[in-house]
């Protein structure tokens, strides 16, 4: 495994000589992340430094475009922290994010008030605010849409909230959509890509055609599992509720998630008065029509009552000389199957984590399906 280190126009700096450990931490609906350690040395000490580009090089498949060119995840470093202990050992500590985390750099302007599926939506958001379709000043340099296949899906109402997060929103609109994200790095052409993707089917009874991936001890590719469910954050019917009209009335609509009854039926609120009636065409005001609002607002419900799911946790450490091998027979959003026979568990997931370390020389592949627990932002925004 090798690290090499670009600046931010994407030439070529060095590689890192010496390597303590590293964890390189992958995920499908959010920003990914790394950190380091490494023995100071000349070569590191000039390479290591905030905001250059780091790029993993270990041998595994990676994203190929219809002309050859290899795209990989890469990561910036945004935190250096440098330590000297008691024994006048010397070294550097670096952590980062993957690219996508420059997403979050944009508010998005003029607000975008559309119709369509959410992977149509996801690239008109890029294209506007870092893409071609940008302004000059807030263009993305040297960067591109990777080609994407059409995953489908069904068109939505969508209106953003006035100057919201471009990151915010593509990670809302991935997640409606069961999408993955990153911005990946070509070095050869020194090209920035946003790559939008979805996973495969490899579920034990998949309808696709691909060979099942099962991750179970019994056939010795897991080295440790632990599962974890809850129903403690469990909401299967939202109410919504709008912006006031020029006469105060502020509508509210609904969200029927299971049609569930009785003590089965979990209700929970979520005002949406971001979403406004009104927005700016050129200089022109335009009026949102009430049953296209209301379309606006059952949206966000929809997406909002996607955190109030039963939370299903399966961590697994696989064992990297099994019969399954990372980015050949499974990559990072794919659904597979967890089975542990001795706790009667048998659950198809999708692949939302994956987790590398290195380590004196050694690797170790950890990964998680299903959804990890809320965090406690997550539980305090829900509740905001």
């Amino acid at each position: 495994m090798e690290l090499r280190v670009f600046d931010k126009a994407i030439e070529p700096l060095g590689a890192i000589d010496e390597l303590a450990s590293l964890i390189w931490r992958m995920k499908y609906f959010d920003v990914g992340t790394f950190s380091l350690l490494a023995p100071i040395t000349d070569n590191n000490s000039k390479l290591l430094i905030e905001g250059n580009i780091i790029v993993k090089h270990d041998g595994k498949k990676e994203v190929t475009d219809a002309a050859g060119g290899i795209w990989r995840r890469a990561a910036q470093i945004t935190y250096v922290h440098i330590t000297k202990d008691e024994n006048g050992l010397e070294q550097i500590e670096a952590q980062g994010k993957m690219l996508s985390w420059w997403l979050n750099k944009r508010c998005i302007s003029p607000q975008i008030v559309e119709t369509d599926t959410n992977q149509n939506l996801i690239n008109s958001m890029i294209q506007k605010n870092c893409g071609s379709a940008a302004t000059a000043k807030r263009q993305f340099p040297q960067f591109t849409i990777l080609e994407q296949a059409d995953m489908g899906g069904s068109s939505v109402e969508y209106a953003n909230e006035v100057y919201a997060k471009l990151g915010d929103e593509v990670k809302a609109r991935a997640q409606a959509g069961k999408l993955g994200y990153d911005i990946l790095i070509n070095e050869r052409e020194k090209k920035y890509g946003f790559y939008l993707y979805k996973g495969n089917d490899l579920t034990a009874k998949n309808n696709d055609g691909n060979t099942p991936c099962i991750f179970s001890r019994d056939f010795d590719n897991v080295n440790e599992q632990e599962y974890t469910a809850s129903i403690e954050n469990c909401g299967n019917f939202i109410y919504v509720q709008g912006a006031a009209d020029e006469n105060g009335n502020q509508p509210v609509t609904t969200v029927d998630g299971e049609g569930a009854e009785g003590l089965e039926l979990v209700e929970v609120f979520c005002e949406a008065t971001d979403i406004a009636r009104k927005y700016q065409s050129g200089e022109t005001e335009v009026t949102i029509p009430l049953d296209t609002y209301i379309e606006m607002l059952k949206t966000r419900g929809a997406a909002e009552l996607e955190n109030y799911g039963e939370t299903i946790n399966f961590v697994s450490t696989i064992n990297t000389n099994s019969n399954l091998r990372f980015k050949e027979d499974f990559n990072l959003g794919d659904r597979i199957t967890c089975k542990e026979n001795k706790w009667g568990i048998q659950i198809d997931a999708r692949i939302t984590e994956v987790t590398e370390t290195y380590q004196k020389g050694a690797e170790e592949i950890e990964a998680t399906f299903g959804d990890s627990l809320p965090t406690l932002v997550d539980q305090i925004r829900k509740v905001r």
